[in-house]
């Protein structure tokens, strides 16, 4: 779901930034020119430019300050000289030369890539904590969770027949973390007096509202952040990826009360766009460098733009419109693509699409999600359809096997669309 929430929230509570990590950053020196640097972080990672506050850049170096008053040095980063090729930069994931180098065949054009799936949420006995589950004109309860892991099996399948490592976030609606929301309660307790501006003894007076809040905040820790920042370590440690998918059903913010309503977008998200007040932080900064400094902006957006014509086919929504943000941006001329930063994308190594199709609270959306999975067509009141789920996975894979076959097949061997992995039936 679609909320927009202030995203330094869920980074705030990690501060910590061992100054060790900053030499991570070694591996980057001399890749990038001054221009694609100041490029990247102006049009995409930071439009706002707050973040120079923290930053002497010269035309051979940028400095990189834990401090506004530039008293601590986190790193310097030098440049590409003027002249000289920018140096290859050991990345995690294959970068466009990389995967032409491949040759595939083209009944196999993702031989050799691994692809991470990330089902959204947590779903089953969590969605209605995680705020993820939801009745809608008396039809059965739709728990989004469980919907991403829908979509995510059958995308498995077809992403492996054409190809393609695959690796899991999760397969079942149970946390990846070990923790539970009472390992947060007095951390939560302490960010709500705080926020509140009270103590033990004041908040006394309205203990019944003060654990409310700090109950759900400690829910928040446990299920947004501490479950994201597991499947971040997961994936660093077991399966470094060319590409995740992060996989949702989006709605508006009317969902919660179980209201219906005729709208109905797209959107799809990259990682990006760093708020002015999210680059105080020393933690969201390392993860703003990380990511420009891994340049995977190309192969996001090929995918972002291919993702937007194949979810089209199956519904021509508009896209979500967003008005003058300091939290997300365009990146190119898709006006269905933003850049955004997102605890998910901020974390997972290499280029990571997070998809947000239909609202969930629509209509047409809700009908299809209730009738579940099944074979072929069914008619429905709002048509004949194919399964959702289906059609969903097979429009990912669709998308990715025609972004990723520019590079992985050889152009004397590239098919049409109809020699690509068949869809699901």
């Amino acid at each position: 779901m679609n909320k927009l929430l202030p995203f330094i929230f869920f980074a705030c509570a990690v501060t910590l930034l061992d100054a060790q990590e900053w030499h991570n950053f070694d591996k980057y020196q001399e890749t990038i020119t001054r221009k694609e640097f100041c490029r990247l972080l102006d049009r995409v990672y930071n439009p706002s430019k707050a973040v120079y506050a923290y930053l002497n850049v010269t035309d051979e170096y940028v400095e990189m300050f834990d401090d506004a008053e530039k008293a601590t040095l986190d790193f310097t980063l030098y440049f590409a000289k003027p002249g000289e090729s920018p140096r290859d930069a050991k990345q995690t994931f294959k970068t466009i030369p990389q995967l032409k180098d491949l040759g595939n065949p083209a009944s196999k054009p993702l031989q050799g890539v691994r692809i991470v799936i990330d089902p959204g949420h947590i779903g089953g006995k969590w969605a209605s904590m995680e705020e993820r589950s939801v009745i809608w004109n008396n039809n059965p309860v739709i728990r989004e969770g469980d919907k991403n892991l829908q979509v995510a099996r059958f995308l498995k399948t077809s992403l492996e027949a054409a190809g393609a490592e695959i690796y899991m976030t999760h397969e079942k609606p149970e946390p990846v973390t070990s923790t539970r929301p009472k390992d947060y309660v007095e951390e939560a307790r302490q960010k709500v007096y705080e926020e509140n501006k009270v103590d033990e003894a004041a908040a006394a007076g309205r203990r019944a509202f003060f654990q409310k809040l700090i109950n759900w905040r400690a829910e928040l820790y446990f299920y947004r952040r501490a479950e994201i920042a597991q499947r971040a370590d997961n994936i660093r440690a077991k399966f470094l990826p060319d590409l995740n998918i992060c996989n949702h059903f989006n709605a508006t913010e009317k969902s919660g009360s179980g209201e219906i309503v005729k709208d109905n977008r797209h959107a799809f998200f990259i990682n990006g766009c760093y708020g002015p007040d999210e680059v105080t932080n020393p933690m969201t900064r390392y993860f703003m460098f990380s990511k420009l400094l891994e340049q995977p902006l190309q192969i996001e957006m090929a995918v972002g733009d291919a993702l937007t014509k194949k979810m089209r086919k199956i519904a021509d929504l508009p896209p979500v419109k967003y008005g003058v943000e300091k939290y997300q941006c365009r990146v190119n001329d898709n006006p269905y693509l933003y850049a955004r930063n997102l605890a998910v994308s901020r974390q997972y190594p290499g280029p990571c699409v997070i998809l947000e199709p239909f609202y969930m609270n629509n209509a047409w959306t809700a009908e299809r999600l209730a009738a579940g999975d099944y074979d072929g067509t069914r008619q429905l009141s709002c048509g004949t359809y194919r399964s959702i789920f289906r059609e969903y996975a097979d429009a990912v894979t669709e998308a990715i096997v025609e972004s990723y076959s520019h590079w992985t097949v050889p152009s004397s061997k590239l098919t049409t669309s109809a020699d690509t992995p068949p869809p699901h039936q």
